[in-house]
């Protein structure tokens, strides 16, 4: 074995150790033990914070924030021999069986840890870690997707046409093909494999579509010296305990690995969200929040009551409505002390027609 790598698996083990992540692990171990059944796959989170690991070693630190496919496979190496070592899972076999997910605490402050989809793809061709803000605007329903299968040589003779060597796990940005299809073969004989289908997990999945916090600058007028840009919204993945984290209209800050899927002629750019974290919200009354209980059954209703009410006296209610709305937004998308709003001219106006101002 190499001499770094090895040095990185020590430090691996190190970290797990003083972090309390090596006590959970070993938890998580005691729960697939004492289910006495057998798993193609035994899927382990693991929190990692890169700053502390940087400081035990720079080279397995680089690995998490750059190379984090990689860093898995050392992680993954340290798992297996602490199970045999240690006896925790009577029932493993092999390595490959250990499915590791990596979740970074957070990534370093500096631009090039920031996803811009406008550079996509020309700096963002290795899969690493970005983080990210938007806001949902549609949420899909929570469907099944292959979380690991295992695969048997068609050929009865061969050694590998039983037990634990072929076994294929989801990672990022990889289609349900990439992980089940039926052309995989045999690196000892070449045979077809063909996957025991008793073995395989399944693993919940959501689609969440966002669009850019920049998008609500839309609310807050037009400014001369701002230059035009296009709004367009992407595809965000949440997966297994991610699923159903995030609900429409509000605005999260996310850690995830960035992926082209190619779909007939057409190439998607989508996220695969490792960490979620919902963005502070401003200080909302309790008065607000009591009228927006009562009106939760229609999601139209809390918006017409406030622009029905809003500026009663200067404008007749039932009118204008998604004039005033507008500005309410405007209002509340417009923060203190920020330099982008600060040149925006105030608007008025005046019409006969309230049927032209309402649409």
């Amino acid at each position: 074995m190499r001499p770094d790598l090895l040095k990185m698996k020590e430090v691996a083990l190190i970290y797990l150790d003083r972090s309390g992540g090596l006590q959970k692990f070993v938890d998580d171990c005691k729960r697939y033990n004492d289910s006495k059944q057998s798993y193609a796959v035994y899927r382990f989170i693991i929190s990692v914070n890169p700053s502390d690991i940087a400081e035990l070693d720079v080279a397995l630190g680089n690995q998490i924030l750059h190379k984090p496919m990689k860093a898995v496979q050392i992680f993954q190496s340290v798992c297996f021999i602490a199970i045999k070592t240690l006896s925790l899972i009577e029932q493993l076999q092999t390595e490959a069986q250990i499915n590791i997910v990596l979740k970074p605490t957070h990534l370093p402050p500096l631009p090039s840890y920031v996803l811009s989809l406008c550079e996509f793809p020309l700096d963002y061709i290795s899969q690493r870690f970005y983080m990210s803000e938007g806001i949902v605007i549609a949420m899909g329903t929570v469907t099944k997707y292959t979380q690991g299968a295992r695969f048997l040589c068609s050929e009865e003779t061969c050694p590998f046409s039983e037990g634990f060597n072929y076994i294929r796990v989801h990672v990022p940005g990889a289609t349900e093909s990439a992980t089940v299809r039926n052309d995989f073969v045999c690196s000892l004989c070449a045979s077809p494999l063909q996957e025991d289908m008793k073995f395989r997990v399944l693993g919940d999945k959501q689609l969440v579509e966002m669009i850019d916090a920049k998008a609500l600058s839309a609310f807050q007028g037009y400014s001369n010296n701002k230059p035009h840009f296009r709004i367009q919204s992407f595809t965000v993945f949440l997966r297994d305990e991610l699923s159903n984290k995030m609900k429409i209209g509000n605005r999260y800050r996310f850690i995830g690995i960035p992926a082209c899927i190619q779909n007939c002629s057409q190439v998607t750019v989508c996220i695969e969200v490792n960490s979620i974290q919902l963005c502070s919200t401003s200080c909302i009354s309790e008065n607000f929040k009591y009228l927006l209980s009562l009106t939760s059954s229609s999601c139209w209703r809390f918006t017409a009551i406030l622009a029905n009410i809003f500026a009663s006296q200067v404008v007749p209610p039932g009118t204008y409505n998604t004039l005033k709305l507008s500005i309410l937004l405007s209002l509340v998308q417009t923060r203190e002390r920020d330099s982008e709003t600060t040149d925006y001219l105030d608007l008025l106006v005046v019409t006969s027609d309230t049927l032209i101002a309402d649409r």
